[in-house]
């Protein structure tokens, strides 16, 4: 059983989140925790200049954050991070911080671009420290 479990929220991927919650409840010990955390990736700097709508980035951050609370609203017990940065990094640095023992992980089902420019659930996977548990 793990005692600090992690689990990654895409918030346009919101569907799979009852699952990542149900395996991360079979997975942790009675005195455990379960942590929600939600990465949003930062614009590039030539990208950004040409968006139409510029946002203040802690509105981005406030409005992420009422995102996820609302999508656990029924689970008050778990704890709601948001982060910026690249998923694939920032997700195993959130879990180095917080000493999660497992991840729990929600994948897409991959195509070939999924191959060829891989995915955050791969570099998770390749990047932990801790357990990673990849639900299809």
């Amino acid at each position: 059983m793990f005692k600090k479990v992690l689990v990654p929220v895409a918030l346009d991927h919101l569907d799979v989140l009852p699952a990542q919650i149900a395996s991360a409840r079979q997975m942790l010990a009675k005195d455990g925790t379960i942590t929600a955390l939600s990465v949003l990736e930062d614009l590039p700097s030539y990208v950004a200049e040409y968006a139409i709508v510029q946002r203040d980035p802690k509105e981005l951050l406030r409005s992420a954050q009422e995102s996820l609370r609302s999508a656990l609203k029924d689970h008050p017990e778990i704890a709601c991070n948001v982060g910026t940065g690249k998923p694939g990094v920032a997700i195993v640095e959130a879990a180095n911080k917080m000493g999660a023992d497992l991840i729990v992980l929600a994948a897409q089902r991959p195509g070939s671009d999924g191959y060829a420019l891989g995915s955050t659930t791969s570099r998770i996977s390749r990047r932990a420290g801790c357990s990673v548990l990849i639900l299809r």
